[in-house]
């Protein structure tokens, strides 16, 4: 078996253990809920970051590193002295990842990193993505939606490209305020707060939260403040 059908096996299994069922009687095919070439590209290498998605009643995740998630919930696979059977395998937990997910996912805001790359390439993004942009996670790690190219509005693109790259030349954090156009075409305010991250002092990636500010963008106070900021 190679190891891009393993990957494919490990899901079922696991699902199907989920399901307390064997793998043949699972009710539907992993294939309509997820393209198995995306799941061979976040295990082969040649995707980055982690591929989330749901089938009735779970939700998958699995790492570039082959790891695999059921509903928060580790699968581990069997030791190659073990058989390979459904029933000598058995899900864990990671507690420490597993609060922390659960903290990044409450946070009333939308945490990202991305790589330092024109457009901005999403590597993580959290689950608060789709009430802010109306785009899943995946449309960002696998679709190759980008802030910088799709959801920044095009007369903002250059102020906050100009804003973030002098912070980084600085070695400081950036905030910048700007319109954000959502899959429906929706227009938002957001306040984006980030800083770089350095590799032998080459600022390789952004991390960041963005907050969207369109129900206050009203309130005199914070109007100055976005003046201020947009100023800048």
């Amino acid at each position: 078996m190679t190891e891009s059908e393993h990957i494919i096996y490990d899901v079922i299994l696991a699902l199907a253990e989920a399901e307390g069922v064997d793998p043949q009687e699972l009710e539907y095919s992993l294939s309509d809920f997820v393209d198995p070439e995306l799941l061979t590209k976040t295990v082969g290498g040649r995707m980055t970051g982690e591929l989330t998605f749901t089938v009735p009643d779970h939700e998958v995740t699995v790492t570039a590193d082959g790891e695999i998630f059921i509903d928060r919930m580790q699968f581990e696979a069997a030791n190659d002295s073990e058989s390979s059977t459904l029933h000598t395998r058995q899900f864990g937990t990671e507690p420490l990842r597993l609060q922390f997910q659960e903290f990044i996912d409450n946070l009333p805001c939308t945490v990202y990193q991305s790589r330092n790359e024109p457009g901005w390439p999403i590597e993580f993004i959290s689950n608060h993505c789709r009430e802010l942009t109306g785009y899943d996670p995946n449309a960002f790690i696998v679709g190759g939606i980008t802030f910088g190219f799709d959801l920044i509005h095009p007369d903002d693109r250059q102020r906050v490209a100009e804003i973030s790259q002098q912070a980084l030349q600085n070695g400081e954090a950036f905030s910048v305020v700007y319109r954000l156009q959502t899959a429906d075409n929706t227009e938002k305010w957001v306040l984006e707060t980030g800083m770089g991250i350095y590799y032998r002092d080459n600022p390789t990636h952004f991390v960041g939260v963005i907050i969207d500010i369109s129900s206050l963008k009203d309130d005199v106070a914070l109007a100055k403040e976005i003046e201020q900021i947009s100023d800048r």
